[in-house]
């Protein structure tokens, strides 16, 4: 099979499976439903932090009323970077492959760089998780972990999305969780509503989550209590991708999507071909421009397990 006949016949077939191979993942992708998606249109996206105003005074007759004002916060960031990896099948494969029969390796090659494009966006944005216990990677706009114990507000006072101690997860860790996450006062210390919508955790703790969440009764108690956690109707996100086996996550429903884990697809991912004139050997490649953080992290909590 001559060069010429190979990208008339083979490279266009080749390239569909390209694609093919990061299209049935990205209708099943779970970094979607982890993150809210937003379609960015510069280098980078910013958001300021504030802390509203406090609670209204009485106004004495005759007197002024009282003013107050915004306190500005730091800025958070979304920087878009290029992710890109390209693969090239030399003109002597092409020239050894048996037409019309697409060669075993060519095939996995074609597939495997779309399903890599798939596999890298799940990485990134399930690493929010991940590593949301340090500050190597993201933090939460004050230079601190997402999650963690005594996070400073603007006007004064901590607030914590961590389980301190950190448990395994149970009834008991499950419901302090949520006792905190949803017991929340905003920078101003006014009560903030926040409720749990889901709660993510890893495989190896989807039947102990299921026991707790579907049991009419107290999975934990031989005394046939009913199970207030069933009335939750927490919804159980099971990731392959969470890599910490014992832990546990609650995100909860936000009013609107700027909480919570942001993705920002500044470029959707795209495939390309081309020829090599000088080697013969035809070239593919994958691309996309993405990034993710987290913006008011106290619509999450998080319990890194025993």
């Amino acid at each position: 099979m001559n060069r010429t006949t190979f990208n008339k016949a083979v490279v266009p077939g080749l390239f569909a499976l390209m694609v093919s191979g990061y299209k049935p993942r990205s209708s099943q992708q779970l970094w979607r439903k982890l993150a809210n998606v937003r379609t960015g249109k510069r280098a980078y996206e910013d958001n300021a932090y504030y802390a509203g105003l406090g609670l209204i005074p009485i106004k004495p007759e005759g007197q002024g009323i009282s003013y107050d004002d915004m306190v500005q916060g730091p800025t958070k960031r979304w920087t878009h970077r290029t992710y890109g990896l390209g693969v090239r099948l030399t003109e002597e494969l092409i020239d050894d492959s048996l037409y019309p029969d697409v060669p075993t390796e060519m095939t996995s090659v074609s597939r495997e760089l779309g399903a890599s494009a798939s596999e890298t966006l799940e990485v990134l944005v399930h690493d929010i998780i991940n590593s949301g216990t340090g500050t190597s990677t993201h933090t939460d706009g004050l230079d601190l972990a997402i999650f963690a114990t005594g996070k400073t507000r603007l006007r004064g006072g901590t607030w914590d999305n961590l389980l301190s101690p950190a448990a395994d997860l149970s009834a008991t860790s499950l419901q302090a969780s949520l006792d905190t996450f949803e017991n929340h006062r905003d920078d101003t210390g006014k009560f903030q509503i926040i409720r749990a919508k889901e709660i993510w955790l890893a495989p190896a703790n989807a039947w102990k989550a299921k026991e707790l969440l579907n049991s009419a009764y107290d999975p934990e108690s031989a005394n046939n209590s009913i199970n207030a956690l069933k009335e939750r109707n927490l919804q159980l996100m099971v990731s392959p991708y969470l890599t910490d086996t014992d832990a546990f996550t609650l995100i909860a429903d936000p009013p609107n999507e700027t909480a919570g884990v942001i993705a920002f697809m500044r470029r959707e991912v795209t495939f390309a071909r081309d020829g090599d004139f000088e080697t013969g050997d035809a070239k593919f490649k994958t691309t996309f421009r993405f990034s993710v953080e987290t913006n008011k992290p106290e619509n999450l909590f998080h319990s890194a397990g025993a």
